[in-house]
């Protein structure tokens, strides 16, 4: 006798693959996995660019001591101007690019022939990586009150500061120009990001003794910044 097997039952559910709620339901999960871990993964991005950002602040605080033990302590670039407060100029957008600080501080593959691209003459280090094509190829400007008061390495020429609480760099916004900052010339016309990595994370700030901190922008910094102008004392520079 031929036994011959049952045919299909065309009513029997087919359990080994999903219905159409359960692909649903498991989108779902994924789609709320996703929202909880995107803002962390963000901030992860953001705390990461920022500890690099430090890592380029102290390698320029390097760069300037380097520089200052090789030019009598002055640890800012500069060239005499009589008609300057202070009788010194930076080396900023008023000379060519060959001869601006970052320039002067790195020493680096130069052109064979000069250029007028600021990017040829200023090295990685210069640029903040959360900082997207800035104006002049550099984020961090340096402290023009420093310079305008003579402040060498070794010097105590800070207003009763010392040189671990005051601010010799830190970062301008991106599409301003200027290689140098001036404190004390209000929020309108001053080139210091208080917030380049956002309002949780403020902005990098390298301190004359080589040291790097992270500070907000609600945090009161003018007297670190410029002490000469906040105390009456020295002389005051960006009037």
């Amino acid at each position: 006798m031929v036994i011959h097997p049952r045919p299909p039952n065309p009513r029997r559910i087919d359990r080994t693959a999903f219905t159409l709620v359960e692909l649903l339901v498991v989108i779902g999960i994924i789609a709320v996995l996703i929202a909880l871990l995107l803002p962390a993964l963000v901030a992860s991005r953001i705390a990461a660019r920022s500890i690099a950002c430090q890592s380029n602040l102290r390698q320029i605080g390097q760069g300037l001591m380097m520089y200052a033990n090789a030019n009598d302590g002055w640890p800012i670039p500069f060239k005499d101007d009589p008609a300057s407060i202070g009788g010194v100029r930076g080396l900023g957008t008023q000379v060519a690019p060959s001869q601006r600080w970052p320039a002067k501080i790195f020493k680096f593959h130069l052109p064979e022939t000069e250029t007028d691209n600021p990017a040829d003459y200023s090295p990685p280090v210069v640029t903040c990586p959360a900082d997207v094509e800035p104006a002049n190829a550099h984020t961090y400007v340096l402290n023009n009150p420093i310079l305008v008061n003579h402040c060498k390495v070794g010097s105590h020429n800070f207003a009763g500061l010392s040189s671990s609480e005051v601010i010799i760099a830190t970062e301008k916004f991106t599409f301003l120009f200027d290689y140098y900052l001036e404190p004390n010339l209000g929020e309108k016309e001053n080139v210091w990001d208080k917030q380049r990595h956002g309002q949780k994370h403020g902005s990098n700030y390298l301190y004359f003794d080589g040291h790097v901190e992270r500070r907000l922008a609600t945090e009161p910094l003018m007297l670190q910044m410029d002490p000469w102008t906040v105390r009456g004392v020295g002389t005051q520079s960006g009037e």
